[in-house]
Parts: C-alpha cells; sequence; structure tokens
C-alpha cells in the first residue's frame, strides 16, 4: 500500500488512541465476556471494511492487524470516527500473533487483498502459504475458517492449490464476485467492501473470493 501524508500519523494516532491496542502480560486483553466472536483481519488496511464490520455486528469482536504505523493509524482513526467499540487495531507482524492471541481462539480469519509477492522466490511470503495457513489452523475455533478475497488471479490460484494441499476444505469459491448485496445479507463480511475492492470494481476489474475451512485436528 503507497502511504502519504505521513505527517498527518502523530495526529491521527493520538485521536484514535482508543482503538489502538497494546498487548498485556504478552497477549491481547479481549472482552470475552462481552463478545460471542472474535475475528481478525491480518492486514487492515484503511479500516474501511473493518470499522464497517463492526458497525454491522455488534456482538463481535474485531481486530486488525498491520505492521506499518502509518496504515495502523489510518485504520484506528476510521473506527474513531464511526465510534465503534468493538474494533481495535494492532500494530503487528502475522508471526507474531501466535503468542499474542489464546489457540483456537478465533472465529474468521479475513485476507483481503493481501501483497500477492509476484516474484517466485517471494511465494513464502504469501499469506497464503502453508506455512501461514499451518499458523491460521491454530488459532482459529473447531467451527472456525477463512475467507479471502483479491483481484490478482495468480495468487488466487495459488491459494486454491495451497488451501487443498494443506487439508483444508473450500465450501464456497467465485471468480468473479458479485458487487451486488443480496438482501439481508449486508452483515456479511464477504458483501463489504475495502478501499481496494472499490477502486478495482470501479476499473472493471474482478473479485476473487473463497471461503475455506481448516483440516480437523487428528
Amino acid at each position: 500500500m503507497r502511504i502519504r501524508n505521513k505527517q498527518k500519523v502523530p495526529r491521527l494516532l493520538e485521536q484514535a488512541d482508543a482503538w489502538i491496542y497494546a498487548t498485556e502480560n504478552g497477549k491481547l486483553p479481549i472482552d470475552r465476556t462481552r463478545f460471542q466472536r472474535v475475528c481478525l483481519e491480518v492486514g487492515c488496511g484503511k479500516g474501511n471494511f473493518i470499522s464497517t464490520l463492526g458497525e454491522r455486528n455488534s456482538d463481535t469482536f474485531y481486530l486488525g492487524i498491520d505492521k506499518f504505523v502509518e496504515i495502523i493509524a489510518r485504520a484506528a482513526s476510521k473506527s474513531a470516527i464511526k465510534e465503534v467499540d468493538n474494533v481495535k487495531i494492532a500494530r503487528l507482524d502475522v508471526q507474531a500473533i501466535e503468542t499474542l492471541l489464546d489457540p483456537q481462539s478465533i472465529a474468521t480469519i479475513y485476507l483481503n487483498f493481501s501483497d500477492p509477492w509476484p516474484r517466485r522466490r517471494n511465494g513464502i511470503r504469501r499469506l497464503t502459504h502453508p506455512n501461514f495457513l499451518s499458523l491460521y489452523a491454530k488459532l482459529l475455533q473447531s467451527d472456525g475458517f477463512v475467507e479471502m478475497k483479491t483481484d490478482n488471479a495468480d495468487l488466487f490460484a495459488f491459494s486454491v492449490t495451497s488451501f487443498n494441499r494443506s487439508g483444508w476444505t473450500i465450501v464456497e469459491r467465485d471468480d468473479d464476485l458479485t458487487a451486488k448485496v443480496p438482501e439481508g445479507q449486508e452483515h456479511l463480511a464477504k458483501y463489504i467492501k475495502t478501499e481496494y475492492e472499490m477502486r478495482f470494481r470501479s476499473q472493471g476489474v474482478a473479485i476473487h473470493y473463497l471461503k475455506a475451512f481448516p483440516p480437523k485436528p487428528v
């Protein structure tokens, strides 16, 4: 993601401080007495997706992570503007999340328009590489799943293969996800658009989507 207006970051961080997570005793504090479900967005972008989910699903807690402070500032600011109190943003690399969240504690993991890392030697960095799928499987509840959206056909094909070879079950797949939201399904994540998705759709680019469940523990 291209990061503009970096000079605004300190002000945004101050304004949205209540929406930014810090660890406590090596864990991310989540009030599980209040929320029925906890969901994780890996790479939260500018925050439109996760803040909109928070607005439409008040019984669920949403955690967005990204490793760039500039992105964190904008995502947290979006939630602050909307005044959603069930969304938090944390500056984290996905590889560190396993130590900060309990096993089998996440209901859904969202991968929206992740970096495609197009060069072959960088395939291990793709967020749907088997190494990452193994991490997600540890974090997900017994009925938990991953939802993915991307404009990149090569990344999507790679991801489908990666899920299948890693023993996951793809229960939904769409190579041209409709922009029209079915009545009564406005709260579903697959129909909530990120900033990238809005731009790609305006250019007529097809959006690829899948939903997958991890293999059951033996």
